[in-house]
Order: C-alpha cells, then sequence, then structure tokens
C-alpha cells in the first residue's frame, strides 16, 4: 500500500511484542485513541445500532490509513472509508490544521473529525485558539460548537513542550457543558460529565517515526432521558500506544489499544422497570515491520483483538445481551511499481474468528473459524513535495467467493 514517492506505511503494534515481532508489515487504523474521546449523549443511550458479523473487523483491518503522515499528531487530510456490509459505511475522516501566527506564539486550530468507535458514529467541528504564555508551554480553548447550544462541548488544555517535537498535553473536556440551562428537551443531567485527556508525544527524527502514548478518562456521570425512558451512570477510560521507528533495514511499528466501560441502567419505560448494567472490555495490538531497502517493500504483520461486552446495548438495539470475540490475524504484503506515480500493494490476510453472541431478541450468531481477504490496493501519487496519495483498494473474501467491499482513501498531509 505504498508508492516510492511516499513515506513509506503507518506504524502500529505493540511495544511489548517487539523483540519477537521484528520481523512482522507497517500498518495503521484510524487511531482513535490518540485523539480525546469524551463523553457523548447518543453513545451512553443509544449505543451502536448493530450487532456486528464475523467479518467487520477483518474489514476494518483491510481497510486501515495505509499511509504514516498526517499523523493523529499531524496537521493534513487523513480519511479513510469502505463498505463494511450490504449496509454499512466504514468511515474515518480527519481535517486538522494549526493555522499560526504572530511567530507562532498565537495560533487558530480547526480539527474537523468524522469517525466511529465500539458506540456507534461520531463527528465533531472543534475550532479554538492557542496563546503561549511561555517560550515552552502553551494554553489552549477549543469548542466543539452547534446551533444548539445545550450540545457544545469545551476544551480547556495546556501543552508543554519538553524539546522539538517532544510534549506533553493535557485537556479538561466539559461535554454538553451548558446543557442543564439550555437544552429545550426533558432531559438533564444528575450528574455532570467530563472527561480528562492526557497525551506524551516524542518524534523519532524523521516524519511518521517517534512515540506517542494517550488516555481519556472519564469519571462518574448520570443522564436522564426521559425522551428515551432511562436513566444512565457511566465511567470509562480508553488508552493507547503506539511507537515506530527504523531498526537497520527494517521499519518496525507497534500499536496498543484498549477500552475499559461501565454503565447503569434504570430502564423506566411502560412494562419495564428494571436496572441493568452494560460492561465493556476491549483489547487490541498490531504488529508490524517492513524491509525498506528491498525493491518489493516486503512486509509482514499480526493482529490480535479482544473484546467483552455485556448487559444492556442502548436504546438503538434495546435488548440485552452477551458478545465474546476472539480474533487473530496475520498478513503479508509487497509493492510493485506500475508507474512512476502509481503503484499495486497486494495484500493477504488469514485470520482465525471465535465469536460467542448472544442476544434475547435474536438467534445466537456463534462462529469459530477461518476468515480472510485479498486485498488489491492502488496508490496514486497526488503531490509528491507533500507526500499526498490518494488509494484505492478492492478487497475480496477468501474464506468465500464474495467480494469483499472497495475502499477508498485520502492522505495529505498539510
Amino acid at each position: 500500500m505504498e508508492a516510492s514517492a511516499i513515506p513509506a506505511l503507518k506504524p502500529t503494534g505493540w511495544v511489548s511484542l517487539l523483540s519477537i515481532l521484528v520481523m512482522l508489515p507497517v500498518i495503521g487504523r484510524a487511531d482513535s485513541g490518540q485523539i480525546a474521546q469524551p463523553w457523548r449523549a447518543e453513545a451512553v443511550v443509544e449505543g451502536r445500532d448493530e450487532a456486528y458479523d464475523k467479518e467487520r473487523f477483518l474489514n476494518e483491518l483491510t481497510f486501515r490509513h495505509s499511509q504514516p503522515l498526517p499523523t493523529a499528531v499531524g496537521n493534513g487530510i487523513r480519511g479513510t472509508g469502505g463498505s463494511v456490509s450490504s449496509r454499512r459505511l466504514y468511515y474515518d475522516f480527519r481535517f486538522r490544521q494549526d493555522f499560526g501566527f504572530r511567530n507562532d506564539r498565537n495560533g487558530f486550530l480547526l480539527d474537523i473529525q468524522r469517525s466511529e468507535d465500539l458506540d456507534g458514529a461520531y463527528q465533531r467541528q472543534l475550532v479554538g485558539f492557542r496563546q503561549a504564555v511561555t517560550d515552552a508551554t502553551e494554553l489552549w480553548l477549543q469548542g466543539d460548537v452547534y446551533s444548539d447550544k445545550s450540545v457544545s462541548d469545551v476544551y480547556f488544555s495546556a501543552r508543554h513542550r519538553l524539546a522539538d517535537n517532544h510534549w506533553i498535553h493535557t485537556s479538561w473536556i466539559l461535554p454538553d457543558a451548558y446543557f442543564n440551562s439550555k437544552t429545550d428537551s426533558p432531559d438533564e443531567f444528575e450528574t455532570f460529565p467530563h472527561s480528562w485527556f492526557l497525551q506524551w508525544h516524542r518524534g523519532g527524527g524523521e516524519p511518521g517515526l517517534g512515540t506517542t502514548a494517550s488516555m481519556t478518562l472519564t469519571p462518574d456521570s448520570s443522564f436522564i432521558s426521559r425522551q428515551e425512558s432511562l436513566q444512565v451512570d457511566s465511567e470509562s477510560v480508553r488508552a493507547a500506544f503506539r511507537h515506530r521507528q527504523q531498526v537497520a533495514d527494517w521499519q518496525i511499528s507497534l500499536e496498543l489499544d484498549g477500552e475499559r466501560t461501565r454503565r447503569d441502567y434504570r430502564l423506566f419505560a411502560e412494562g419495564e422497570g428494571q436496572t441493568t448494567g452494560f460492561d465493556r472490555n476491549h483489547f487490541q495490538v498490531l504488529a508490524s515491520s517492513t524491509w525498506t531497502v528491498h525493491r518489493l517493500k516486503p512486509g509482514f504483520g499480526l493482529a490480535y483483538r479482544v473484546l467483552e461486552e455485556q448487559g444492556f446495548f442502548g436504546r438503538a438495539l434495546n435488548d440485552e445481551g452477551r458478545i465474546r470475540r476472539r480474533e487473530s490475524t496475520v498478513f503479508g504484503e509487497f509493492s510493485l511499481p506500475l508507474t512512476p506515480g502509481v503503484s499495486l500493494r497486494p495484500a493477504v490476510y488469514l485470520g482465525h474468528a471465535n465469536i460467542r453472541q448472544t442476544f434475547e431478541e435474536e438467534t445466537d450468531k456463534d462462529f469459530d473459524g477461518f476468515i480472510g481477504k485479498l486485498a488489491l490496493p492502488f496508490v496514486m501519487v497526488l503531490s509528491r513535495q507533500d507526500g499526498a496519495a490518494l488509494t484505492l483498494n478492492p478487497t475480496f473474501y477468501l474464506h468465500k467467493s464474495q467480494f469483499g467491499g472497495g475502499n477508498l482513501q485520502l492522505h495529505w498531509p498539510l
């Protein structure tokens, strides 16, 4: 998934696997854990509106971001979208730009996000400013602003630079900050939510290399939705780690991502009157490496995911269920230059999925067996100077004779 004129592929993986996975392609994904993920009303009230099929996470893996730049902490356009079922489109897009002025002591911040997590799709339009208070420290004020003032989020942040391309960043986020005083709905907060975001980043000298560690912590809050006839108390923590470096002739990348979510629901619609909980534990690791000096730039990788969910899945599904997934995938790829500006990077994914999925209102959907995919991404260079690329990626299932969905990506560092 790379052309010779653009940077090497994006890092992912798990640092504790470095010693055994040093020969393992450089892969990328949404990096949502490296971006602040504050409390969302639609997440805790509605939840996601689908029960994932067995190929869902395999599809996301094959549609991952194929370029290393822009990174989750860099400026630029970063988008990928693809069909994950006959009715569903997976879509992850971000446009981030820091417009510095006054010798970069001030900046106008724009951050547009559209993506999804395990609670469903979301979108944000963050606008704000930053102000340097010392040569090494900045204060940021941002808002996710809507015409309905009750659902606007406020971000108070500080960033301290330890060296060039090396910082600590912290944010205090007030989701729906003015909800109780501004809403025209009957809903209200009993305990207002807030989220803390902490990030440490250290660049590796070359663009795309380095280490980033992030965490979003949302302490307990309580929200009453009279429109949906429920009250929900919730808390969560999400953390992510990414490391990428060049070791001799190999480019190695490691990523770890995890989530722990707890919710308690009180349902008071007619005929319900019950208390039920929801627990989620999610963990995934990806590791990869690419032989960068070889003409074909061959790569190999490993992905592993654990997802456990149990309880009430929100009003969107309006059902009690239990999900237990264990998925492991190995994959390999190489690059075939076709023209000076176009390359083909075939990739094969071979995996095993163990899925135990039970809902009260649906037939059990268990699966234990092989799943696989063939991807044929064509990477087209849009700007050699900027490292911009457009990727068209048709895929095909290996465990059944069926088209596996098309994927379109755009990466343009700014």
